[in-house]
Formats: structure tokens, sequence, C-alpha cells
């Protein structure tokens, strides 16, 4: 978005667009988001807001939203937490809508001691997590400073991963599957964010904007159902299926998809 256009300005067409990251507008192995250029292009000159809804922290997004000259808010962590962009550009108001970070690595480190095998990134050095995510190292400890949802790998079972979750509902916290790892988190969902910045712009505009989301990932589906417009990505391994009615799915996977599919959709809404 430029810098002379507010964020509350009203789009041409009363769109805002939720997006995932990784896999979805990002490249899933170079993390590029060059492919979505021209629609990013299209959707700023709309002055369509563009809100990124992703398993990252605010300190990985934060470089994002500079390289692609995103002023928008977002949503961090699985809808976990929500930042809004101050009117003097200092910085964030931030809200955590799920469970402190601190409390949820309370609860796995007991779950530990009773047994179950996983690694979260908290157990990890940087290193560690830049190995298992491509990530550099620099941006691997960006993703290391979370507020309110830790990403694990698990290595038991089928069957403990259940007696897991259930475990985990009993600190009032749950498990989203994502496309590297599963996700503690509290009972938020992509949806979470969705759904708060419906009405954010319904505010702003003082009229119920349309949503469209597009992701790739398992977490990605609550948002997408929640969408009036739902884009499902295709994923590495497999790919959504969604119930929505107008749920659509791009030809081509990431950002090339991802720019197929919003320009499409421009052209049919305009």
């Amino acid at each position: 978005m430029s810098s002379n256009t507010s964020q509350c300005d009203i789009p041409t067409v009363p769109l805002v667009v939720i997006t995932d990251l990784d896999g979805t507008l990002l490249d899933h192995h170079n993390y590029s988001a060059n492919a979505a250029l021209p629609a990013l292009k299209r959707l700023r000159a709309l002055h369509i807001p563009v809100l990124f809804n992703t398993s990252k922290t605010c300190d990985e997004v934060s470089g994002l939203r500079h390289e692609l000259d995103n002023r928008y808010p977002f949503v961090c962590e699985n809808g976990s937490v929500i930042h809004i962009p101050k009117p003097d550009a200092t910085g964030f108001n931030s809200e955590v809508l799920g469970v402190s970070y601190v409390d949820i690595l309370k609860a796995l480190h007991q779950l530990q001691h009773e047994g179950f095998h996983f690694r979260g990134f908290n157990d990890m050095p940087a290193t560690e997590v830049a190995a298992m995510t491509g990530l550099s190292q620099d941006n691997a400890w960006l993703a290391k400073k979370r507020q309110a949802s830790e990403p694990l790998l698990w290595h038991d079972s089928d069957e403990a991963l259940e007696r897991f979750r259930q475990r985990l509902a009993e600190y009032q916290l749950t498990l989203t599957k994502g496309g590297r790892f599963y996700h503690v988190m509290g009972t938020t969902n992509k949806a979470s964010g969705l759904d708060f910045f419906r009405q954010y712009y319904q505010h702003q505009w003082q009229l119920t904007p349309q949503v469209a989301a597009l992701g790739d990932g398992e977490n990605d589906r609550a948002m997408l159902e929640a969408a009036d417009y739902p884009i499902v990505i295709p994923g590495e391994n497999q790919t959504l299926t969604l119930q929505h009615p107008s749920a659509r799915t791009a030809a081509h996977k990431g950002p090339a998809g991802w720019n197929t599919e919003i320009l499409t959709l421009l052209e049919q809404l305009s």
C-alpha cells in the first residue's frame, strides 16, 4: 500500500483480502511472493486491504510487511494475536486473543514430564529452527519470539496424539496442524482474526465488507469456511476440500495460484 493511502480508505470494491503466508502468498520453498506481485499491485490500486493471517510471529511479519509495502493490520500465531498499526506508525496496538506463551510453556513442560514425546520451538536453538524451516538463522530467532502459541514436532504415536489433545483441552489449549508443525494455542483459530477484521472494517467503512480468504493448510480451514470467497491454494502434500458453496481451488501452488485467483475474483466483482 502506498505511503499516501490511509488504511481506512473505502476501496472501489468493498472487499477485504485475508491470507495465509507460507505456501500461500509465499512460495513454500523460497518464501518469495514475487509471483503474486501483479495481483498485489491491482489490490493496492483499488485500496483493497490485504491482511496477513499467519502462524508467524509479529517480528517475522513486520519485515515482510516492509518488503511488500503493506501497512494494514495483521493476525499472528494462528489467530492468537491481533496487531493494528498505530496512527503515528511507531508500532502496533496488539491484543492477545488466546493464552499467554508463558502459560502454554508451563502446560507443555508438564505434558513432557508425563511422557508425551514432542519438541517445540522453545526446546530448539535457532540453528535447529532454521534447519527445520529453511529460514535463515536471523529469521529463526524471530520465529522463536512468540506471544501466544507454540509450534512443535510430534515424535509419538497417533494414539498418544489424541491423548495429548485431550490433556491440552484441560488447560484450555487446542492443537492445530499446520504445514510443517502442530501448533498449540488457546481456543482461537484463524477465523477469529477474520471475524475481528470483518467487524473492524464494517465500523471503519460503515458498510459490511465481503471477505476473500486464501490458505493451503488444515489450520486455514476455519478461516476459509468463514469467508465469502474462500480460495484454496493446493498444498505440498494434499489439498483441502471445503463444503463452502463458493469455494474454489487454484490451479497452481503458492503465489502463482494466489495471483491468478485474486485477479479472476477482482474481474468478477468489478
